[in-house]
């Protein structure tokens, strides 16, 4: 599931924190891959934040995976902007681009369209570009001016302005506001869904512009309540709920940033599955379908006006005597609406007791009726054009099927972590090292979750993560508390049961006493532990679907398997020799069963 944040994301994301981000210095800067970075933010009412800036993905508030060595790249951002002052944070034109105007007169663009670009300008000339390109109107090059990309801004716009383009365009209502002026195809839709427009209607028929700048502007009010909503089949997370998907959301958020940190966590994208030939099939394939209910509605019209030719002229005849009266939903007589009228073009849209019909009304009625039928032939020939271009594309695709293998299937944050499912549902993560053991602390305990740990030195830290901010339960606790003792120094050490306590994230610190140290990986527990006893050491391993995924899991109680369950305890046995008796057994790759195994010697039991 790939996220891409469109105009009305950023407008919202950027009017919700830009108070929170105004006034931070950029302390740090990270490449955590390719396209994406985080700037480590500070200021001393809110402390640290991570603003993640990603090419292909957006804005948001969230911290990824920092490679121990700084790229050139990361480098040479924090020789330019480390220490700076962020003085203001906007988006340019209602577009996906979002600017930081830093002291010294230095700037900061993230562009998130095509392949995304990262520039730094001094004073408005580039002096940093990610991506150098050039193209007819517009260069992106070190020593250049930067001129963002040329765009109608909606929110600037008058209705007359809307009038304009709308009327310029050859394409419906929705695709005319998704590309023309910024909005995307998710908020276009919504926009001609609350109007109660037509989504296939063409823009050029379009008149009610003040209804359109009203609910443009009512939509962006939305946004800015800082709520999220997930609509997982459709893999939209939204800052404003989406009436025109006719669902309730999956999840909702009390917080965009919440919502974003979610999507980016637990929604990675799939590794792509479908090749450019098949993607221009299914683009192919839609056309057909808009292609063939076009020419159907356009062959209903010639139908109906050749059998109402005298009726349909009188209609003609009022409309020419009546024009300067017309407006939107204008009752010509008892059975008749003009829904709309273009007196420059002579053209409107009337609905005859529920028949809608095209009228060119400076021409007669059998005109009309042919000029539908033409319609309805052109775009029928339409359809056979495109079913051609797709046997064509078939013909070409197929010596790729033949080829194709298998590809790998998605992977999980939490799997960089010792992980499993509570019987109750919450996601238990731990370290494997020292350096996760202080990540998992650090980047994932938040408010509602658990601290584990055995009672053990040098045992994994273990954080039971609250679902819904709801305090893990106790039979989730006794889980996680038999995982971080079976990931100790216990199970090697062949013991058949151990001990662990559990604390609240408020009392795991990392300040020491005076005169004491805290390295890397540890904490200090302050307060009341609470212990459990004789917990039961044995693990299973078994296949589970999350997210339509089959993944391995290694859990310390019996859970639902897609297929064979696998129990283990400690033993003699070496490890990968469990490792091999256990892909035999559940018929999975032997590196996804070694990286789940617990330290030492095992046995089967």
């Amino acid at each position: 599931m790939k996220y891409k944040e469109s105009s009305l994301d950023i407008y919202a994301f950027v009017k919700c924190y830009q108070d929170e981000i105004v006034g931070s210095f950029v302390k740090k800067v990270h490449q955590v891959s390719g396209d994406e970075f985080f700037f480590q933010i500070y200021r001393s009412d809110v402390k640290r934040r991570p603003l993640f800036l990603s090419l292909s993905k957006g804005i948001a508030f969230h911290e990824g995976d920092i490679k121990d060595t700084p790229s050139n790249m990361a480098m040479t951002l924090r020789s330019l902007l480390e220490d700076r002052k962020i003085l203001s944070i906007y988006q340019i034109n209602f577009d996906r681009i979002v600017a930081m105007e830093l002291s010294g007169g230095l700037k900061v663009i993230l562009e998130v369209f095509r392949e995304g670009n990262l520039i730094v300008l001094q004073d408005g000339v580039i002096k940093f570009a990610y991506n150098q390109r050039e193209w007819k109107n517009r260069k992106i090059a070190r020593g250049s001016p930067y001129i963002p990309p040329e765009s109608n801004d909606p929110i600037k716009l008058m209705p007359d302005g809307f009038a304009a383009i709308l009327r310029n365009s050859k394409a419906n209502i929705v695709q005319t506001l998704a590309t023309r002026m910024n909005l995307g195809g998710e908020m276009a839709e919504e926009v001609v869904f609350r109007i109660g427009e037509d989504k296939n209607r063409p823009a050029a028929e379009f008149s009610r512009f003040d209804d359109m700048k009203s609910t443009i502007m009512q939509i962006l009010q939305e946004s800015t309540s800082n709520k999220a909503f997930l609509y997982s089949n459709h893999a939209i997370l939204s800052p404003i709920r989406l009436l025109h998907l006719g669902e309730e959301p999956d999840k909702s958020f009390d917080s965009f940033s919440e919502g974003l940190e979610y999507y980016l966590q637990n929604l990675p994208e799939p590794v792509a599955t479908e090749s450019p030939l098949e993607k221009r099939i299914r683009s192919i394939e839609k056309s057909i379908e808009e292609f063939r209910s076009q020419s159907e509605m356009y062959r209903k019209q010639g139908e109906f006006i050749f059998s109402n030719l005298g009726r349909i002229d009188a209609l003609i005849g009022e409309i020419k005597n009546r024009e300067n009266q017309i407006t939107a939903s204008y009752a010509l007589n008892h059975d008749c609406i003009v829904q709309s009228i273009d007196p420059a073009r002579k053209r409107c849209r009337i609905d005859v007791e529920g028949n809608i019909l095209d009228i060119h009304y400076n021409r007669r009625s059998t005109e009309n009726g042919n000029i539908a039928f033409q319609e309805s032939k052109d775009f029928a020939a339409k359809i056979d054009g495109a079913e051609k271009a797709i046997e064509e594309a078939r013909k070409q695709i197929v010596p790729v099927q033949r080829v194709k293998r298998k590809k790998a299937r998605k992977t999980f944050w939490f799997e960089s972590y010792r992980w499993f499912f509570t019987s109750e549902g919450n996601l238990v993560i731990a370290g494997k090292d020292r350096k996760s053991n202080e990540k998992v602390v650090k980047k994932h305990m938040k408010q509602y979750d658990l601290y584990v740990h055995a009672d053990l030195y040098g045992a994994p830290s273990t954080i039971i993560k609250a679902a819904d901010n709801i305090r893990p339960q106790e039979k989730s606790i006794f889980e996680a508390c038999q995982f971080a003792v079976s990931f100790s120094r216990a199970w090697p050490a062949g013991q058949l049961s151990g001990s662990a306590y559990w604390v609240f994230p408020e009392q795991v610190s990392k300040t020491a006493e005076s005169g004491e140290y805290v390295s890397s990986g540890s904490w200090v527990i302050r307060g009341k532990r609470n212990y459990m006893f004789d917990l039961p050491m044995h693990l299973y391993l078994g296949k589970i679907t999350y997210s339509n995924e089959t993944v391995l899991m290694i859990s310390p109680v019996q859970f639902e398997s897609l297929g064979k369950l696998v129990e283990i305890t400690p033993g003699k046995t070496r490890r990968d020799e469990i490792a091999r008796k256990v892909r035999e057994l559940l018929d999975i790759g032997i590196e996804e069963v070694e990286r789940l195994l617990p330290p030492g010697t095992s046995e089967l039991a």
